[in-house]
């Protein structure tokens, strides 16, 4: 009979202590707005939490990627702007350089303003975004190219390095991004000669004609300009393409950012009202519990002894 009063006793503790956990638990929740906060409170849930948590966590590292291509991609584009004007801003000194009429002294000053245009567009091609040359291909940390007048094209290449580095999006397509120097700047052919759409060799070749007050040579110089500009202008293009698809893989990984971030809250915060509900229930039961255990008759040993 003791056995079975001191049995009773501790299944009310243990009752007890599993109802005041409970209640600390509810109240946690409604406190914090987070229903699962660890494996234990929903087991059944924890795959769909780790895998949403999974899915997040990649997509946001491909926004923050996204982010940080938009400001390369339109540094560079801005670049390639300016560069294009520069080509214009060449033809037309080319074009008073090849009247007839302009004289020796005044080819001299129209170089001078040619190599002044030649040494910006080194200037460009050593475009930097965020510590980084965003035309020098995989080689981010050092300049492309330095002025240097003794060359056939104007210009050293200091290291050349491919752009082959590719952006994913947030469905795991990827996509090129940028472009080097040597391919915008220094075109060449297969052999390795210079390519008639190199944009340094043209701006140079009508610095020096105009230098050598050479009427031919200025000429010349012309209608490699005309190609070059053309080419550059097809790289501009480029860039700008290449703006529209990092804009668009953007709203894209933010979407799927917003979604996935939808379900993990629904998932795992706490719907407020019916928390507050069950832990009025639970202190309810609570104190009816504490109230029913006060009003049982208690019997001593005396009692047992007595009898």
């Amino acid at each position: 009979m003791l056995q079975n009063l001191s049995g009773m006793g501790d299944l009310f503790l243990a009752n007890l202590g599993a109802l005041q956990n409970q209640i600390a638990t509810t109240q946690e929740q409604v406190s914090s707005g987070v229903q699962i906060s660890q494996p234990s409170d929903a087991p059944g849930e924890v795959g769909d939490v780790l895998e949403l948590e999974s899915n997040l966590g990649r997509v946001n590292q491909v926004v923050s990627n996204l982010g940080q291509v938009t400001g390369e991609v339109n540094t560079a584009e801005s670049a390639l702007e300016s560069a294009t004007t520069l080509m214009d801003q060449v033809t037309s000194l080319g074009t008073q350089g090849a009247n007839s009429t302009t004289t020796a002294s005044e080819r001299s000053d129209l170089s001078s303003q040619v190599e002044n245009i030649l040494n910006e567009m080194v200037s460009i091609s050593g475009t930097q975004y965020d510590g980084m040359y965003v035309f020098n291909g995989d080689s981010t940390s050092t300049a492309p190219y330095q002025l240097d007048l003794n060359s056939s094209t104007g210009v050293d290449q200091l290291s050349p390095a491919p752009a082959t580095r590719l952006i994913q999006d947030a469905s795991g397509v990827t996509f090129g991004d940028s472009l080097s120097a040597q391919y915008i700047l220094d075109a060449r052919n297969p052999d390795g000669s210079v390519a008639s759409t190199n944009v340094f060799s043209a701006v140079n070749s009508l610095r020096v004609a105009l230098a050598n007050n050479d009427q031919t040579g200025i000429t010349n110089a012309m209608t490699s300009l005309g190609d070059a500009s053309g080419y550059l202008s097809q790289q501009l293009a480029y860039y700008g393409g290449v703006q529209d698809e990092v804009t668009n893989a953007t709203d894209v990984a933010q979407k799927f950012q917003l979604q996935d971030q939808t379900a993990l809250t629904q998932l795992t915060s706490t719907n407020v009202a019916s928390a507050a509900v069950t832990l009025t229930q639970e202190q309810t039961e609570l104190q009816a519990s504490l109230q029913a255990e006060a009003s049982t008759p208690k019997t001593s040993l005396f009692d047992f002894i007595t009898q």
